[in-house]
């Protein structure tokens, strides 16, 4: 095996391989966004003695006091089963990175250290992943910890996941909680519709991503952040909208009210009725009744707010692992259409449609309680019911010691001056 500069080309046909199981951050369209944030980009690789590409990873080269910190987001990409392939990985990684003027190495593997189900009780056939951590260590590396919150300096390390392997949008929807059925039905019901929004409509997503923003008070991403992801990512980034037709949806509830109308008076005609039939007349009534008001609803927000009311919308980033959701926004003012749900019952369909093995609701805390600052975002993954993932978390590694030192002890002083 050699360890080497790996060409774009080379870099892009061994992580396209669904079997590596690599993160969004680790596709050749991601050079052009750290490009673009300023930093520069080196494809780092082995090769096995065929000459075929056996490990790589996308790092950043992030410049830091005269040096550079080394940063493979969700990488390297590689088999951490081989724990040998890995050995040999950090041994050599470590002699190049001596050599090319590292400060510190940090990388955050998109590798399992545990899978739970919905309620957080562990696969018993998948056992905690010590053996790779306890590599990392041998090799000098610091385990960041098993977190269970959410940390700027870090990605998430906790996910939700619905595996759609032998599944079908029928088999998988059954094992969705009541509530879960109940609004997607509902939205279906509403006649809600999903599109996949381009680059030009992105300000849609936008305004609906900020609405969300100052309501639940998240950490804010610039407009230029996400058309940072857009522009590079292409056809690999999908932004779907969830909107309603108000036009197409009062004219369907009116004719499901005259339907439901002629249905009860041909019922009345009957002379003599049995207490069956007088039951299916008041259940019609009551139908009826709610029709009319969700049309008058339905009416005055046409008048106010027009014919098309966009409910939700989100990023998503395919790979040839999984789709995988980003970041999302939706409308308050109209979560009785049930925007969100919808959306998502889309995108696990066109995970279906294709070929997509996984579909990641992706970010945890880690944190279950309900007293928890994301519980509700748990709650919600919960009733799709998602296997949790626990990632293997961050590692880092000096190689320049004592400058390390130095840099460690002067972001201290700066964290107590700001306090």
């Amino acid at each position: 095996m050699k360890f080497t500069e790996l060409t774009v080309k080379e870099y892009d046909n061994f992580v396209q391989n669904p079997a590596l199981e690599s993160h969004y951050f680790q596709v050749k369209e991601n050079i052009a966004t750290r490009e673009e944030d300023g930093f520069q980009v080196v494809l780092l690789g082995l090769k096995d003695d065929d000459n075929q590409v056996i490990a790589a990873s996308l790092f950043s080269k992030i410049p830091t006091m005269g040096s550079y910190v080394y940063y493979s987001n969700r990488g390297p990409v590689m088999d951490y089963n081989d724990l040998g392939l890995v050995d040999f990985y950090l041994r050599e990684l470590d002699t190049y990175l001596q050599q090319h003027n590292c400060l510190y190495v940090k990388m955050d593997p998109y590798w399992i250290y545990q899978i739970y189900d919905k309620d957080i009780n562990p696969f018993p056939d998948h056992d905690k992943n010590d053996a790779l951590v306890n590599l990392f260590k041998s090799h000098g590396y610091t385990h960041h910890g098993f977190t269970t919150e959410y940390d700027t300096s870090s990605q998430v390390r906790w996910m939700g996941v619905l595996n759609l392997e032998k599944e079908t949008p029928t088999s998988i929807k059954k094992q969705f909680d009541s509530q879960r059925k109940r609004n997607i039905n509902k939205a279906i019901n509403f006649g809600v519709k999903v599109r996949l929004l381009t680059r030009e409509e992105f300000g849609i997503f936008l305004e609906l991503y900020r609405e969300t923003e100052e309501r639940t008070g998240f950490v804010s991403k610039t407009d230029d952040y996400f058309y940072n992801f857009i522009d590079n990512y292409g056809e690999k980034a999908l932004i779907p909208l969830a909107y309603i037709d108000l036009d197409e949806y009062i004219n369907n509830t009116q004719d499901a009210i005259y339907e439901k109308e002629a249905r009860r008076d041909k019922m009345m005609q009957n002379e003599t009725k049995s207490e069956k039939q007088l039951k299916k007349i008041a259940e019609l009534d009551k139908q009826i009744e709610h029709d009319k008001k969700e049309l008058l609803q339905a009416s005055e927000l046409r008048q106010t707010d027009g014919s098309i009311l966009n409910l939700a919308a989100g990023v998503y980033f395919a790979n040839a692992y999984e789709v995988n959701y980003f970041s999302g926004g939706s409308s308050e003012k109209y979560n009785q259409y049930m925007g969100p749900y919808m959306m998502h019952w889309y995108m696990m369909n066109y995970c279906f449609d294709h070929g997509y093995a996984r579909y990641n609701f992706y970010g945890l805390s880690g944190d279950f309680t309900e007293n928890s600052e994301d519980y509700g975002v748990y709650r919600f993954k919960r009733g799709f019911n998602v296997q949790i993932e626990e990632l293997i978390g961050d590692f880092y590694k000096p190689i320049k010691k004592t400058k390390y030192w130095l840099f460690n002890t002067l972001n201290n002083i700066r964290k107590k001056v700001k306090k």
